[in-house]
């Protein structure tokens, strides 16, 4: 009776635990595991080195093979609440440094010296920019506001290949440029627009630009990006001291009628495209073909400059027309994000 009790028991047991050890309700393993989220360690950060056959900077050519680097970056301060970000603001910050390379610039006058031989100096050129800015997302367009610091170096600046020439009225150069800018951007459907108006606080005058380009992927890599920017000048005389705007446009700055002022008006169109190449996770390759086209006064510019030579005196031709003729230029940027 005994045995039969007990073996009646076991049974009982292990009916009762068929069910847990087998049954329907034990947890399947996951087939598809959700892997952890990816930890964020960027910086914000992009580091450029670049080379352009001309330095081109608002409309005007200063030379040719232009060496650049660059660093530049995005602070989030307030985050937006919206998922595409809208509501933020954030930093923006740049340092920026290029050289003109062998000391090919523009502005050197092609000039005859008193024996008839002549005279063809190089100046050189080198220019360190610094600029941060407030930026916030509207959603439909980001605005921003900043401040910029542009420190011009070399001979080209200080002045010091054209006031040593004989009969130098002296006085050539480049002042530093100190602006504030207020800029917006936004999309028009596949169409980036961004405009900027900016004050010279050291030397006067308005400069402001217009830029669209559309982004068109070729393969998830490589994309090609055709822009196109307009700038526009108010008194603008881009840092050149008097006695250089003297040379260009018979005693008047930037203008072909001789007036003391900046040059008011268009200034030139630039058309390009460049070609980004996704050369990884973080770097970027980007070559680009542009030329530029300058408008209106800035145009008249390259038929009526003067020869320093004679100390202001148009008798001999050749002055710095250079700067102001239409080019066609290219370049290529490497880019990498950290």
């Amino acid at each position: 009776m005994k045995l039969n009790a007990m073996l009646k028991t076991l049974g009982f047991l292990a009916l009762a635990a068929t069910p847990v050890v087998a049954g329907p309700s034990a947890p399947a393993p996951d087939k598809n595991p959700i892997a952890p989220a990816p930890v964020n360690d960027d910086l914000g950060i992009t580091a450029s080195i670049g080379y352009d056959s001309n330095y081109v900077w608002r409309g005007i050519n200063y030379g040719q093979h232009w060496v650049r680097s660059g660093l530049n970056g995005a602070i989030l301060l307030v985050g937006g609440a919206a998922e595409d970000g809208a509501g933020s603001t954030s930093l923006l910050w740049d340092v920026n440094y290029g050289s003109l390379a062998g000391d090919h610039d523009s502005f050197s006058p092609n000039i005859l010296g008193p024996t008839g031989g002549a005279i063809k100096p190089t100046n050189s050129f080198q220019r360190l920019q610094l600029g941060a800015a407030i930026s916030h997302d509207f959603g439909p367009a980001a605005i921003s506001f900043g401040y910029s610091f542009i420190h011009n170096m070399g001979s080209l600046a200080n002045g010091s290949g054209l006031n040593q020439l004989p009969g130098s009225p002296g006085g050539f150069g480049m002042n530093d440029i100190q602006q504030l800018t207020l800029g917006v951007n936004t999309d028009l459907g596949p169409i980036n627009l961004a405009s900027s108006a900016n004050y010279d606080l050291f030397n006067g005058g308005w400069y402001f630009d217009l830029v669209a380009k559309s982004t068109i992927a070729v393969t998830d890599a490589i994309s090609i990006v055709p822009h196109a920017g307009l700038g526009y000048g108010l008194n603008y005389n881009a840092g050149f001291t008097q006695a250089s705007r003297n040379l260009v446009g018979g005693g008047g700055t930037f203008t072909s009628s001789g007036a003391q002022n900046g040059i008011s008006g268009w200034t030139a169109l630039t058309v390009g495209i460049d070609f980004p190449i996704k050369l990884n996770s973080r770097a970027t390759l980007t070559p680009y073909v542009a030329a530029n086209l300058p408008m209106g006064p800035m145009k008249n510019l390259a038929s009526s400059s003067r020869n320093p030579y004679t100390g202001g005196v148009p008798s001999v031709p050749g002055g710095p027309s250079t700067p102001f003729n239409s080019i066609v230029y290219y370049g290529v940027t490497l880019s990498v994000r950290f």
